[in-house]
Order: structure tokens, then C-alpha cells, then sequence
């Protein structure tokens, strides 16, 4: 597990804040100009101690990097396994992807991978800015599937949103998941790999300007603690001060993270991490009426990206972790490897929902206040064997886990009434009154987890890998409104999985899997009877390949997913819930990554998803496909450097989305369109230059490059705009 984590690497109680208290960053930090004089004044400081050199070079000749195209991976098995010999689908994005396309969140890393679709508005009626919000498969991620170094460590409603400057790749693993990780969707999970400290010295700074009159500086410092010391360090941060596309909605951070690591000797490695950000955004519900936007209005259409919100909401949140990473090796055979997080997040959201009235341009508002505060620790436990016998390759993992979590949640509410013409908006620049008190609980959680693995290489031409897990979780949850505490509800399952590859001499890797999982369903039905968690179960088969002696790797796969126990209609109680209904999720999926030449790479993939409510009591919704899922996903990303001649240095990167139509209402009567769009890079080594700016790079990021007007979320009553063009102007130095 650490060597897979450092080949990511590059070479060489939270005090609650008031909803009125102010957050801006420094003066300093919103006084930040075109971000190149700076960088370029600290390179000519730092270059004065250098020899003197020519200020021009004719005739540059700059090397090409090449795009680095991970091949193993611990998010599938927590083992050092190469993806070739992994009988699932795995995507690895690493930090060279995300500096190319120039990404500032988890989901953007994600936009480029097969089946996976990542948009701050999943929810189809309101747009979730505060999360990052991921579909494989068709299935929401959901909390339990966004790890952290391979931990879980969110709750319900608080989840943290990781900065993606302090992490070396995402990992994406495709299908239930469960028998490793615990509770989960049967979509998938996505592991968030932290930067660790590195040994040999490296010092990177940025500084970042665009347009919504968005400035930031982040850094990135790190080194052994002295020569030859058993002992790394490293410092990564950000500050940034920023509007957004939507008028009055802030988009500010303050992120730090530091890290140690200890390497005593090749055997053992202990590294401590932490974090903490703070951030401001704009409230989660920034939707229009379906009427004006994706249907017709006898008003006309409603001017896209309308406020229908409020100005100067306060919506922020606070969050820090603290963690633990150690491997020991004990002899040749046996390993052992333990890991932890503790995580606290504080969550204020403050937002204004309404409702369109008869006129058609009435919409009467309702304001939300929410308090949510959430801390969990997670731990994870396992030993490994490795051996040899009888010309075969044995790798036995056995593991606990646990995790504990406990969230206080409070809402509050107006009531309807304050109105507002969507079509020529008088905003009152403040909050609305909450004075009615809909929610305040404190729920508490404990899950435990047995596992068991074992992956056989044979002839070194079959791998064979099985899997099993016990689980239990006790969810207790208290009202505060009424007093009642209900018995606290627990749920146990028992996972498996198993697959088997078969390695060709030619580079293709076929295989096949079966995997299952399953997810606790909180809460009773009409007579007090607990839910059953849901079940999810896939079958898959696939092959890979991984040409001899060029640099690419290829995946394609074909999948059949099965979710059970989803809640439905109660044919003799419209009161009640049952369990009898069923998502069916049926697929294809083709993902490429390559370094055609050594300074030409492009990524691709293709998705088809058939997503089918496959058994519901509601028989309008029987072979309907679910809401704000599309049948056909695709994107390409190519990067071309130049270096040779006067051009030399000079990175161009092109990316195509597109994604297909969905539905927005469970009958499947409103159709919202697919969409296609454009993202640019463009990078500059100013090498070229003059060889004082050796490590010092330009670059520009346009993402939505023709500014398309499109809904990317779309519900029966509401419509979520989608990303305006952002451009980035990037300066960075590297040492």
C-alpha cells in the first residue's frame, strides 16, 4: 500500500460560528493582481544567485513530460494489485490530470471516467454547491462511498468537501463494494488519496486569477527534515477570494494541511495528516420553476442564471481531520497495516425555496435555516501474507474496521409568504424569518466490520480473488422536539464477492466478478417495524489491456446491477413503505488512456446505461428510467506539447463532455436535453524563455468554453442551470 500511494507522487471541538459573523479572507489575499508579476519577480530573486545566462534561446529544444498512466491501485483489494490483474473497473485520475484540466473540485477530477457522472446539482431539485455529488452506475455515491485514504468518515448531512489541491489521485471502483469498505451504494466508491510528505525536496507555489473576479494563492512545500533524516515533512494551502456565477454568491476558502511521515527503516512508515478548511458559498437551492426554463411560460422564458434566492445569505462550513497511516512490515511474509481519522464538520446553511403560483411568475417563498454538526472517527485494521508454493502466488488479507459517528441537526423554518416576481426580482439582501423549529435531533452510529480476502496468481496467468464480510451497525437518533428517543435500530449483513483473470502474453487481461453490498435503510415503516437495509448485487465481465512496450491501458466491461429492498408503494396503506421494489442497471462501458507519442496523450470513454425501476407498487413507474440519470455519457481529452522550434513549450489540451438526455419526473413525461461541452488548456513553459524560469509554467483553463446555456438537473417543478465558462490563469513555479 505505500508504494502503490507514493507512485502517485510527484518526483524530486470546532467552535460554532454566527450565521452573522463575517468571512473574508485577508485583505492581503483579495488584493492579489494579474498573479504573473508576482511569480516572476520571485523567480528573478531566486535566479540572482544563479550564474549568468543567456535571456534568450533560439533554437529551444524543451523535454516532454508524459502523462503519468497509473497501473496499480489499493482501492479495489487494499493490496498493492496491478489494475491488469484487478477483476473490476477501476479508474485512477492522478495530480497530472487534474493540473492539466486545471480542476478545483473532487467532481471535476471525475468528469473524464467512465460511468460516472459528477455534478453539483444531483439532486434534482436543488443545486448542491456544498458537496461533491457522484452517480456510478446510476446509483448515488452518497456519503458512505466519498473515502478518504481509504476511510469513511462522514455523516448524514454533514459531509466534508475535500480540497483537491491537497490530494494525489482519485481512485474510482466501479460496483458494490462492500466486502472492504462496509455499508455502500452498489454504484461504487471513490477513494481521495492524500499528497504525503515526500523525501527528496520539492516546493511548488501558484498563484491564480479568472473571471467572477476570482484571486487565489496556494502552495505546495516539501522535504525530508534534514539530509539523510528518517523524518518528511509537508505544508500544502490555499486562499482564495471569489464570486461565482450567480450574483451575489461567494465562493471563498481558507485550506491547510500539513503532514509528517517517519521512516525508521524500509519496514516501517508512520505518517500523521491534518487539515482544515474553511470555506463560503452560496446556498444550496439555486433552481428555477421548470415553467420559463425547460417548459414553455406565457411570460417567456426566464433569463438564465436568474437569482430566485436572496442576496447575502450566510452559507459556510468548518471542517478539519486528523489522521493516521502506518505499515509494518513484520517479515517476508506477514504485514500489518493500521490507519485512522478523526473528522469534524459544522455545516450553516441558510436558503430560500418557493413555489410558483398561478400567474406564472409569482413565486412564493419559504426560508430554511440549517445547524448541522457531525464528527466520526473511522479505523481500519488488516494483516497480510504473502507467499509462494507449488509454483503458485498466494495473498491472504484478513481485517476490522469500525467507525462511529454522531450528527446534531437542526432546522428552521418560515413561513411561505415572502413573494418575489422571477421575472423582474426586488431582492431584500437579507434572510427571511425562521421562527418555526421543524427538526432538532442528535443521531449516533456504530458499524463494525469483519473481512476476509484472498487473491491466488497461478501459472502467472490466473488470478483468482474471493472475498467475504460481516457487518453490523446500531443507529440510535433522538428528538429534541418531543423527547422521544425510539429504540435504536440494528442492522447486520453478511457480504461477498469473487472474481478470476486471465493474463495473455499479448497484454489482454479478460475477467470476470460477481460483487454484492448493501445499505441500512434508517427509520420504521407505517407500523413500527425497522427497514431492511437494500442489497445490491452485480455480475460483471470485462477485459483489459495493457500493450507490451507502449504506454496506455484499456478497459472495457459489461454490467449488470441489481439494487433490492428500495422502498415503494404500500397498495393497502398510503401511509406505509414496502420493500418489494427494484433498480436494475445494465451497462457498457469502454475507458482509454494513452500516451500516443511522448507528448501527445489523450483520454476517452464511452458509457452506455440502461437504468430501470425494474418492480414498484407505483405501476407509472414500472420500466421508467429514475429521474437526472442519462443513457449515454462520453468524453475525450487530448493534450499536445510542442518541443521543438518557437512555438517550444507551448501545451495545447482540448476535452469533449457529453451528456445525454435525461428525465425529470418518474412517469418520464419531460424530456431534459442532452448537452455537449468544450473545455480548453493551454500551458506555457517559460523555459523558453530565458533559463532563469527553468520550472515556471503559464497556464490557462477554460472550462465550457462556448458559455452553453443548459439544465444539468432537472425535477418536475424545478431546473438546475448549469456551469457557466470559468477561466483560470494559473502561474506556477515549482523547485
Amino acid at each position: 500500500m505505500m508504494n502503490d500511494i507514493h507512485s502517485h507522487l510527484k518526483p524530486g471541538r470546532i467552535h460554532r460560528m454566527s450565521r452573522s459573523q463575517p468571512h473574508r479572507l485577508p485583505r492581503l489575499v483579495r488584493a492579489v493582481p494579474i498573479p504573473l508579476v508576482l511569480v516572476l519577480a520571485c523567480r528573478a530573486a531566486y535566479a540572482a544567485e544563479a550564474p549568468d545566462a543567456p535571456q534568450a534561446m533560439q533554437g529551444v529544444t524543451i523535454e516532454a513530460q508524459r502523462l503519468k498512466i497509473a497501473t496499480q491501485s489499493t482501492t479495489s483489494s487494499k493490496t498493492d494489485t496491478a489494475l491488469i490483474e484487478t477483476p473490476a473497473s477501476v479508474s485512477v485520475i492522478t495530480r497530472d490530470q487534474m493540473d492539466a484540466q486545471g480542476i478545483q473540485s473532487v467532481g471535476e477530477a471525475l468528469r473524464y471516467s467512465a460511468g460516472v457522472l459528477a455534478s453539483p446539482s444531483m439532486a434534482a431539485s436543488q443545486r448542491y454547491d456544498r458537496f461533491d455529488n457522484v452517480k456510478i452506475r446510476g446509483f448515488d455515491v452518497g456519503s458512505n462511498g466519498m473515502l478518504r485514504d481509504g476511510l469513511r468518515g462522514t455523516t448524514v448531512q454533514a459531509w466534508p468537501k475535500v480540497e483537491p489541491y491537497g490530494l494525489e489521485a482519485v481512485e474510482v471502483l466501479r460496483g458494490p463494494s462492500s466486502v472492504l469498505y462496509g455499508q455502500n451504494s452498489p454504484g461504487g466508491i471513490v477513494n481521495q488519496i492524500s499528497k504525503q510528505p515526500l523525501f527528496q525536496p520539492y516546493r511548488e507555489l501558484q498563484l491564480q486569477t479568472g473571471n467572477f473576479h476570482r484571486k487565489q494563492v496556494q502552495g505546495d512545500v516539501s522535504g525530508p527534515v534534514g539530509e539523510g533524516s528518517d523524518w518528511a515533512y509537508r505544508m500544502t494551502g490555499l486562499l482564495r477570494d471569489s464570486d461565482s456565477q450567480f450574483t451575489g454568491v461567494p465562493d471563498d476558502k481558507v485550506y491547510i494541511a500539513p503532514a509528517l511521515s517517519w521512516r525508521p527503516s524500509a519496514a516501517t512508515s508512520l505518517t500523521l495528516l491534518a487539515d482544515y478548511t474553511r470555506d463560503k458559498f452560496g446556498p444550496p437551492a439555486v433552481v428555477a420553476p421548470i415553467q420559463g426554463t425547460l417548459l414553455p411560460n406565457r411570460h417567456g422564458r426566464l433569463p438564465y442564471n436568474q437569482m430566485l434566492n436572496e442576496k447575502g445569505l450566510d452559507n459556510h462550513r468548518v471542517q478539519y481531520s486528523l489522521a493516521y497511516l502506518l505499515e509494518h512490515r513484520i517479515d517476508d511474509v506477514w504485514s500489518v497495516h493500521s490507519k485512522a481519522r478523526y473528522g469534524r464538520v459544522n455545516l450553516i446553511t441558510e436558503t430560500i425555496q418557493g413555489r410558483l403560483l398561478a400567474d406564472q411568475r409569482t413565486l412564493r417563498r419559504t426560508p430554511y435555516f440549517f445547524d448541522i454538526d457531525g464528527e466520526s472517527w473511522s479505523l481500519d485494521n488488516n494483516a497480510k501474507a504473502s507467499w509462494r508454493s507449488g509454483g503458485a502466488e498466494f495473498e491472504t488479507l484478513v481485517g476490522l474496521d469500525y467507525r462511529h459517528t454522531k450528527e446534531d441537526y437542526v432546522l428552521n423554518g418560515g413561513p411561505a409568504g415572502a413573494e418575489i416576481d422571477m421575472y423582474q426580482p426586488v431582492y431584500l439582501g437579507h434572510m427571511l424569518p425562521t421562527p418555526e423549529r421543524y427538526a432538532s435531533t442528535v443521531q449516533s452510529s456504530d458499524q463494525y466490520g469483519l473481512y476476509a480476502q484472498q487473491q491466488i496468481k497461478l501459472a502467472r496467468q490466473w488470478v483468482l480473488s474471493a472475498g467475504v464480510r460481516k457487518d453490523w451497525s446500531d443507529t440510535s437518533t433522538r428528538d429534541r422536539l418531543d423527547g422521544v428517543t425510539p429504540p435504536s435500530q440494528k442492522d447486520d449483513a453478511l457480504t461477498w464477492k469473487a472474481g478470476a483473470v486471465y493474463l495473455a502474453e499479448n497484454g489482454l487481461a479478460p475477467y470476470v466478478s460477481l460483487m454484492t453490498s448493501f445499505n441500512p435503510v434508517l427509520g420504521n415503516d407505517f407500523y413500527g417495524k425497522s427497514y431492511d437495509p437494500t442489497k445490491g448485487k452485480q455480475a460483471e465481465v470485462g477485459v483489459k489491456y495493457q500493450p507490451p512496450g507502449f504506454d496506455g491501458f484499456f478497459t472495457a466491461s459489461v454490467f449488470d446491477l441489481r439494487q433490492e429492498n428500495v422502498q415503494t408503494l404500500d397498495p393497502n396503506n398510503s401511509l406505509n413503505r414496502l420493500q418489494t421494489g427494484e433498480i436494475k442497471s445494465r451497462g457498457v462501458e469502454l475507458d482509454a488512456l494513452a500516451n500516443l507519442t511522448r507528448n501527445f496523450n489523450v483520454a476517452a470513454n464511452v458509457t452506455w446505461n440502461r437504468l430501470e425501476v425494474s418492480k414498484s407498487n407505483n405501476v407509472n413507474e414500472v420500466g421508467k428510467r429514475p429521474v437526472g440519470m442519462p443513457e449515454t455519457m462520453a468524453s475525450v481529452w487530448g493534450k499536445y506539447k510542442l518541443v521543438q522550434g518557437p512555438l517550444a513549450g507551448l501545451g495545447i489540451g482540448l476535452g469533449l463532455r457529453y451528456t445525454g438526455a435525461t428525465k425529470a419526473d418518474s412517469a418520464n413525461r419531460i424530456d431534459v436535453p442532452s448537452y455537449l461541452l468544450t473545455d480548453l488548456a493551454l500551458d506555457l513553459d517559460l523555459l523558453r524563455l530565458s533559463p532563469s524560469l527553468r520550472g515556471t509554467q503559464l497556464a490557462l483553463n477554460v472550462t465550457n468554453l462556448s458559455n452553453k446555456h443548459y439544465y444539468d438537473s432537472c425535477s418536475s417543478s424545478n431546473c438546475s442551470t448549469g456551469d457557466a465558462r470559468r477561466l483560470l490563469l494559473t502561474v506556477k513555479h515549482a523547485w
